[in-house]
């Protein structure tokens, strides 16, 4: 893959945030669609691009779909967006208030554990 592909993808708006979430650790689909508010047939359509174009990797546990950003590309991706998160812009906000968003979520299955599988659960942290 080129640096060019990657930073077209990241150039996307709603990419950049689900990068954003997942350089903190792998999420399964509906929580990103939770976090994102988008409908589960735009979140696949992205994660799909993202996927084949190797930025991130996925596996099944059970009816759960997880997806992580795909190594050595996170580490590329890393760096530009812990510099995002520390610039001043509209779009470097939203990606600060994302993170505080999935920290809350990771909170509120911590307290309602029922709302994932533990397999699921030890991957994302929550438990």
């Amino acid at each position: 893959m080129e640096a060019s592909d990657i930073y077209k993808c990241i150039a996307d708006p709603q990419r950049l945030r689900i990068l954003n979430l997942l350089e903190a650790g792998v999420l399964c689909v509906c929580h990103l669609q939770e976090l994102l508010e988008v409908p589960q047939v735009k979140m696949s359509k992205q994660l799909a691009s993202m996927k084949k174009l190797g930025l991130v990797e996925s596996h099944r546990e059970g009816t759960w779909m997880l997806y992580a950003m795909a190594e050595p590309i996170n580490r590329l991706v890393g760096v530009n967006l812990r510099y995002l998160r520390e610039a001043d812009c509209t779009e470097c906000n939203q990606l600060q208030l994302d993170l505080l968003r999935r920290e809350r979520l990771i909170l509120r299955i911590r307290q309602t554990s029922n709302e994932c599988p533990e397999s699921v659960c030890q991957q994302i942290g929550c438990c």
